[in-house]
């Protein structure tokens, strides 16, 4: 209850004029942990509206991105894939824009092989210990203007065989509406350019482990027989105010590893896409702040490495600060709605979609999350021992991130 009661609680604390002078005039959506933040601020003194959302822009258009639990569950099998969805603000529509297909080719070989069984309903049990599993949970990286960049965990097991786990990342152009190569998103040349570039960071990397291995040698080998390069397992980052390209290894054995292999970032060319990104970025960033300059003002962001927050402060001309509130790290974006003034139309979609958001049930919400900055290492207890989920998350999990 206290994490969906966190935005509101923001709001409160922070729906009341600067104790002396007005802040200046500015409008926004700032993106902080996992929440959105609605701010407004002019003579009225500083006002803010927290929401559990997560939303991508492009076109000029809003989008929500949820997730919701793709359910096949039997007595004796839990099933249970995930789908992410792309919701148009303004008419309402959503589209599919990832499914789990191997979670849904396990269940659809388990219902030729069992043809008397029948899917449970909604309020029944699937067995403590069932005989067949296949669970998938999706990470929504970060978004970038019409490109989510995602990371894919899945587990499968059929007793009494050893289970089998895969990790990889993804990048989906949301304007198509399924996966793309990144081919796709920076063109041909670009992209072999940066792949020759990242199969050679891959090659170190591994070279680096196998030379520092010592006593560790049957483990990394064993990891490392899990972990392959794969051209289609990256996401995409900004780097320095432009965009990379972030690898991760392909994860495919019999060891369970929540979180792929990462690759250093790499500077690429993004052709024009990026400039409707480039606006969202921080202008310009030092040891423990981040800032985006406007005409008027400057949103001024502080961050507390020891608690993982973050102090906002509008910074009028005159280098008065006025306190928006503090809000959970990365700080990621900033959506502009002053300049240019978005029309009535987007108002209305963004109010109904911040009120909708505020009944999300607790358990449902999908954060989006950032993988770890910095430069890779190898880690060979990175990949540990499998613990088999009870069946009951299926209860949990089964729930859409939007009512």
């Amino acid at each position: 209850m206290l994490r969906r009661l966190l935005p509101f609680l923001f709001l409160a604390a922070c729906s009341r004029p600067a104790p002396s002078g007005a802040p200046p005039r500015a409008e926004f959506l700032l993106v902080a942990g996992d929440s959105t933040y609605w701010v407004t601020s002019g003579p009225a003194g500083v006002k803010v509206r927290g929401s559990p959302i997560v939303l991508a822009r492009y076109g000029g258009r809003f989008h929500e991105l949820y997730l919701a639990d793709d359910d096949h569950s039997y007595y004796d099998a839990l099933l249970v894939g995930q789908t992410i969805y792309s919701r148009d603000l303004i008419t309402g529509d959503s589209v599919a824009v990832f499914t789990d297909t191997l979670v849904d080719r396990v269940a659809s070989r388990y219902a030729a092989d069992h043809p008397d069984e029948s899917p449970l309903d909604a309020d029944e049990d699937v067995a403590d210990q069932p005989r067949v599993s296949a669970t998938s949970d999706v990470s929504l990286l970060d978004v970038h203007g019409p490109f989510l960049s995602i990371e894919y965990h899945a587990d499968t097991r059929e007793r009494p065989r050893p289970g089998f786990h895969t990790t990889w990342r993804s990048v989906i152009d949301l304007r198509v509406g399924h996966p793309v190569p990144l081919s796709s998103v920076v063109g041909p040349e670009e992209a072999a350019r940066v792949i020759a570039r990242a199969r050679g960071s891959y090659r170190s990397l591994l070279d680096s482990a196998r030379a520092g291995e010592g006593a560790l040698g049957p483990i990394v080998d064993l990891v490392l027989s899990q972990v392959t390069f794969d051209e289609r397992s990256f996401q995409l980052a900004d780097l320095h105010g432009g965009p990379a390209v972030e690898f991760a290894g392909r994860i495919a054995g019999r060891r369970d590893g929540h979180g792929a292999l990462p690759l250093p970032p790499i500077p690429v060319d993004s052709g024009n896409w990026w400039s409707e990104v480039r606006p969202t970025l921080p202008t310009d960033s030092d040891t423990g702040s981040v800032r985006w300059v406007r005409p008027d003002y400057t949103l001024l962001a502080r961050v507390d490495t020891t608690d993982s927050v973050a102090a906002v402060a509008l910074v009028d001309s005159a280098r008065h600060a006025f306190p928006v509130g503090q809000v959970q790290t990365p700080v990621r974006r900033v959506y502009w709605l002053d300049r240019p003034a978005i029309d009535s139309t987007t108002r209305s979609a963004l109010d109904r979609a911040f009120n909708d958001a505020s009944l999300y049930d607790e358990n449902a919400r999908v954060a989006v999350r950032r993988a770890s900055p910095g430069v890779a290492r190898f880690h060979p207890a990175a990949l540990v021992d499998a613990h088999p989920r009870p069946a009951a998350r299926r209860f949990e999990r089964r729930r859409s991130t939007r009512p």
